[in-house]
């Protein structure tokens, strides 16, 4: 149950954050995207939805799915100002799983650095 609550707080926080980054971005817009990148619902429904048998999307054991919800995050997030240069690039498709950990790393760190210049303290991560 409290893994659920950080999981639906974090998406809500993260989606507060996107807003106020790109006011400009639809609600339609923003719905279409983190359906990409979350796996699951993205109501506050918790125990809606069985709980899962292993880890998905971003926390994903399966390096090929690591990777394709680790590109997806970068999508995401590559229009947000303040973006890394060095992560413009996408990641090469046959990418090893350390590379996949490093990308996925200083996404962390950018979003992480993001909400709180933003909202003046750290975001809660699940």
């Amino acid at each position: 149950v409290l893994w659920d609550l950080y999981e639906h707080n974090f998406r809500f926080e993260f989606v507060a954050l996107a807003c106020v980054l790109m006011p400009d971005m639809t609600l339609d817009q923003e719905s279409e995207w983190l359906d990409c990148v979350f796996h699951g619902d993205l109501e506050l429904t918790m125990c809606a939805e069985p709980f899962p048998s292993e880890n998905q999307g971003l926390a994903s054991s399966d390096p090929k799915l690591k990777l394709e919800y680790v590109e997806k995050l970068q999508v995401l997030l590559s229009p947000w100002p303040g973006f890394p240069s060095d992560l413009m690039e996408p990641l090469p498709p046959l990418a090893s799983l350390a590379c996949v950990w490093a990308v996925e790393k200083k996404l962390a760190l950018f979003y992480v650095q993001s909400f709180f210049d933003n909202f003046g303290c750290p975001p809660i991560l699940p």
